[in-house]
């Protein structure tokens, strides 16, 4: 059977999880950052929620991948940390995989910091367990940018080849490339697509479906809001290379992972029919869906950990709400809290609730009268993507605001 029902989804914007100085993490991960540049072959597409490339590194062993039928080795993945690593273990996990015998058995994992085309080096070749998590300690400190996981058989089935997680443990030796503007054309697995920045705020078009979308940068990641005809509209979060000549992530319907979305960059002067209209926008995001949608998430908004204190760099997003409002003097909005599930319902709701309050509070204090605002705050109990990952709790921390009719 080559689908399951799971209760599992992920991934918007989110802090980078990087850790503090010499703190091991594991560098393989979405989280931290770390891009699948190319794989051989994965039984899902673009469109499937389970046995994709991408959940090696997604942070939860209960999603995948799979080989497609009839196996054929070696499969290989390539994948681009975001930095340099000094790493100390890998660990293979297959504890889920759908049956006994569909395990990935035989492993080779090389490591470069020169390149994607390398060379590399094999710092581990062996076997990993039948449903079991395999950690494997590095015999010595091993300096990776780039890691290639190689899967030479399996535990005996002819049919499939799966391996539910794949990590490199380590600590930063660097920060990575610092990110430079977004601009530019990716060819991806949903056609084209255009991307512009100014700041923080990133938005763009795409050919397929008439798509266009709006969101924020955010360190290692971009996550933004998609629409196209219909309207579909949805959520999306990429990791972005440092030299940002590629990026891979997840993308969301109704709260619900669909499936992926990969590029890379192309020469510049390509651009889809779209662009042009996008880099002559006179408006920002906020206010563009605030005209069209009558509501918009304030991708860019950023609170200290556990807090309602609003951080500086959240300025930018809060003025556009702000232009917004000296624009439409009589409009009321609601502003909506939403949080992940870790912590009570209770101090979940109360932190939403405070968090929506800041923004009011914000607003007021640039002269706009509070009056005009409601402040709710509805806690974890309207996710947009499961909490089963860091990833899918991030995508559920946001604020947004609506015009009350």
């Amino acid at each position: 059977m080559r689908s399951r029902i799971l209760a599992i989804f992920a991934i918007l914007l989110f802090p980078v999880m990087a850790a503090r100085a010499q703190e091991p993490v594991n560098a393989a991960g979405f989280d931290q950052g770390a891009v699948l540049l190319s794989y051989t072959q994965e039984f899902g597409d673009r469109s499937a929620a389970e046995w994709i490339a991408l959940e090696l590194i997604d942070g939860s062993p209960l999603l995948g991948w799979s080989s497609k039928k009839t196996v054929s080795f070696p499969y290989e993945f390539l994948f681009e940390l975001h930095g340099t690593y000094s790493l100390s273990e890998l660990v293979f996990d297959t504890t889920h995989v759908d049956q006994a015998g569909r395990s990935a058995r035989g492993v080779r994992v090389l490591a470069s910091t020169a390149g994607e085309d390398g060379p590399f080096s094999t710092i581990f070749e062996g076997e990993i367990a039948d449903l079991d998590e395999t950690r494997v300690p590095l015999p010595g400190p091993v300096e990776a940018r780039f890691l290639k996981l190689q899967i030479l058989g399996n535990w005996g089935s002819a049919d499939y080849v799966e391996l539910m997680e794949f990590q490199a443990i380590g600590t930063a030796l660097d920060a990575g490339v610092a990110l430079t503007p977004y601009q530019g054309t990716y060819q991806t697995n949903w056609d084209k697509f255009f991307i512009t920045s100014s700041g923080e705020e990133i938005s763009g078009c795409y050919d397929h479906d008439e798509g266009t979308f709006s969101g924020a940068r955010d360190g290692r990641f971009m996550s933004i809001e998609w629409r196209e005809t219909g309207p579909q509209i949805g959520k999306a979060v990429m990791a972005v290379t440092p030299d940002r000549r590629y990026f891979a992530g997840f993308w969301y319907e109704q709260g619900t992972l669909r499936g992926t979305w990969m590029g890379s960059l192309l020469p510049s002067g390509v651009t889809p029919k779209c662009a042009s209209a996008l880099v002559n926008a006179s408006s920002s995001r906020v206010e563009q869906s605030l005209d069209r949608d009558g509501r918009a998430v304030l991708y860019g908004l950023y609170f200290d950990v556990d807090s309602a204190n609003i951080r500086p760099d959240s300025a930018l997003v809060l003025s556009q709400l702000q232009n917004w409002l000296l624009a439409n003097p009589s409009a009321r909005l609601a502003i909506e809290g939403h949080t992940d599930s870790d912590g009570t319902d209770a101090y979940n709701q109360g932190l939403s609730q405070a968090r929506a309050l800041s923004v009011v509070n914000w607003l007021a204090a640039q002269g706009i009268a509070a009056g005009g605002f409601s402040a709710v705050g509805f806690g974890e109990s309207r996710p947009v993507a499961g909490n089963g990952t860091p990833q899918g709790k991030a995508l559920n921390r946001r604020v947004e605001v609506r015009v009350i009719k």
